[in-house]
């Protein structure tokens, strides 16, 4: 049966169309995911994050995120499954945080499914910047981050989905101690003393 020309190219589109959100929907499906803590008994995990003086870091300023990628050297942050949203972690008590993304599994876009990631955890307090690069480029420290370490995921979007893996591999690690921007009368007594040093010269 001869088709028009107009409905044979709409028919063509939209076979590119269904093609296309095929392939989108399998590559969002095949992503490894992971369950952000860093307490598993049941997995061998226990990596607890120290503050500057070593006692387990505590406070709701800071902020937890997971990093990783299919090298060490391509490590960005996780996101939630479906989505490009990334996902901050709060501390649960003293040294420990334990969460999940309400809306699904926290995935590391670049490795498939049930594959092997390289991964860091980094913290930071969120007062110095709303991402871990804006604390560290403020360099008043305030922050810190685990070894790159190893470990496989789960696989959200398979036949038979499953749960998000630990984070096996992580270790502990400490943070650095904030040092708070001098003040304006600090910054107007260094002032005045350089310039009686200058005019004594």
């Amino acid at each position: 049966m001869f088709m028009p020309r107009v409905v044979r190219v709409s028919v063509f589109i939209s076979a590119l169309i269904k093609c296309a959100c095929v392939f989108v929907v399998v590559k969002a499906q095949s992503q490894a995911s992971f369950f952000l803590q860093n307490s598993s008994p049941v997995d061998g995990v226990r990596a607890p994050v120290y503050d500057w003086t070593g006692a387990l870091l505590w406070g709701s300023d800071w902020r937890i995120e997971l990093y990783g990628g299919a090298t060490g050297s391509s490590l960005s942050p996780a996101v939630q499954f479906g989505t490009t949203q990334e996902y901050l972690a709060q501390l649960d008590a003293p040294g420990y945080f334990m969460a999940r993304p309400p809306d699904g599994d926290l995935v590391i876009s670049s490795v498939p499914g049930y594959g092997w990631a390289w991964l860091q955890v980094k913290v930071w307090d969120v007062q110095l910047g709303a991402t871990y690069e804006q604390a560290l480029v403020r360099g008043q420290g305030g922050y810190g981050q685990s070894s790159v370490f190893y470990a496989q995921g789960g696989y959200p979007g398979g036949t038979l989905p499953s749960i998000p893996l630990a984070l096996i591999g992580l270790t502990s690690f400490s943070v650095l101690q904030p040092v708070p921007e001098p003040g304006t009368w600090a910054l107007l007594a260094v002032g005045l003393g350089g310039l009686v040093w200058c005019r004594r010269r």
